[in-house]
């Protein structure tokens, strides 16, 4: 068959349509998995705002890693220096295990990625979008008794990675991602 045969050109152009149809039926697919996730996570969490819910399922965040999503600021501080450090990471592990993590799980997994490469910036202005619709459900002593806890954690990841006693720890760029957290949850 020459080069420029018919059927070789057929071949070719079939090819290419596959392809298309290929990329398109992948990104298809994609849009519905994140429809359908954010509908999840909208029944899970009580949250009645689809985009929210939508912003959340596109950085991948699932029902099953929602407990992961909710320790995403302790990594936001961890790594505001650039690095995470070994006493930010066993904070993070730590916090983890107590809210009733287990190893195996896909949330723990989601978690160890997250502390051994930076998360991209999306994830704590998700984060941030998700603390101020909850704030804005709960009632204001279980929105104070939640912006405790986390505002704890924060801290003390921040005061974990050195410092004499904690004293003098905090970096100037792991403040400003505590008082953006703190904003959220306000």
């Amino acid at each position: 068959m020459s080069q420029n045969s018919p059927k070789q050109w057929f071949n070719l152009e079939e090819h290419f349509y596959k392809s298309v149809d290929q990329r398109l039926l992948d990104k298809l697919r994609g849009e519905m998995n994140t429809a359908q996730t954010a509908e999840a996570i909208m029944q899970v969490t009580g949250i009645s705002d689809p985009a929210l819910a939508e912003e959340i399922a596109a950085i991948d965040v699932t029902v099953e890693t929602l407990s992961a999503f909710r320790l995403a600021p302790m990594v936001a501080v961890a790594w505001a220096d650039d690095r995470i450090e070994a006493n930010e990471r066993y904070v993070i592990s730590k916090a983890a295990e107590e809210s009733g993590l287990k190893p195996d799980e896909p949330a723990m997994k989601l978690l160890d990625s997250w502390t051994e490469q930076r998360p991209g910036a999306e994830l704590l202005d998700a984060w941030c979008d998700y603390a101020r619709a909850l704030s804005q459900t709960l009632n204001e002593s279980h929105r104070a008794a939640l912006k405790k806890e986390i505002m704890h954690q924060v801290r003390a990841v921040a005061e974990a990675s050195g410092g004499l006693l904690g004293f003098g720890s905090v970096s100037p760029s792991e403040k400003a991602v505590i008082e953006r957290i703190e904003q959220a949850l306000s």
